[in-house]
């Protein structure tokens, strides 16, 4: 698995997750295969898993919701990644705001430390790609081959 960052446009870079081999061209994707996809390839985002309490698929509480990756990034800075295994829109602006605004509240400020948010997904709106720019949430897009 590879992510290879190409820019779509010099104000909305995207992502490629990609898997080399051969396919018949049909894809059953779960966002559980992207989300073991995504955390062996950290890396190549410069963020690392966060504790292994609250990393992968945290539940927040009641209200609040469950994310599905908590990372740091170099500067150890919180950074909610919220995978989507089909096209989405501005809906998941608001809940990754929801994941960041608790982690902020409840373990970032304690730290001193900033929370920042990307989406990742195979594909996505415009009132996704506003709504997200806008809110300062990178979006990245996946293909899985």
């Amino acid at each position: 698995l590879m992510i290879r960052r190409t820019p779509r446009s010099t104000l909305f870079p995207y992502t490629t997750l990609f898997r080399s081999g051969e396919s018949d061209g049909n894809f059953f994707v779960l966002e559980s295969g992207i989300e073991e996809a995504v955390k062996a390839n950290l890396s190549q985002l410069n963020l690392k898993l966060a504790k292994e309490e609250i990393q992968q698929q945290c539940d927040l509480g009641i209200g609040v919701g469950r994310t599905d990756l908590i990372c740091r990034d170099k500067s150890n800075n919180f950074v909610v990644l919220e995978l989507k295994a089909v096209q989405t829109s501005d809906v998941v602006v608001g809940q990754i705001l929801r994941y960041m605004g608790y982690i902020r509240e409840t373990w970032a400020n304690k730290e001193g430390v900033k929370v920042s948010g990307i989406i990742i997904t195979p594909s996505y709106d415009e009132q996704l790609r506003l709504a997200a720019k806008e809110a300062g949430i990178k979006v990245l897009r996946i293909r899985i081959t």
